[in-house]
């Protein structure tokens, strides 16, 4: 994957949780999983392919992302 500007990187971010994210009480489960899984797989390919904010996210949680 080609490395995005950071301004598409926190739109692309934005577009995954949505309003939804902010504004529900409750996310249904399901719905949770999709957004957690499209973020994780966001960050961790734009952390590959050298987008600085995703390596930077990726180092906060040591346990989700692993260097390889």
């Amino acid at each position: 994957m080609q490395q995005m500007p950071e301004t598409q990187f926190v739109q692309a971010i934005a577009k995954i949780l949505g309003d939804e994210f902010f504004l529900s009480d409750m996310i249904w489960q399901e719905e949770l999983t999709v957004m957690q899984d499209d973020l994780a797989t966001l960050i961790a390919r734009q952390a590959n392919a050298g987008n600085r904010l995703a390596m930077r996210m990726a180092d906060c949680c040591p346990i989700t992302f692993t260097k390889q």
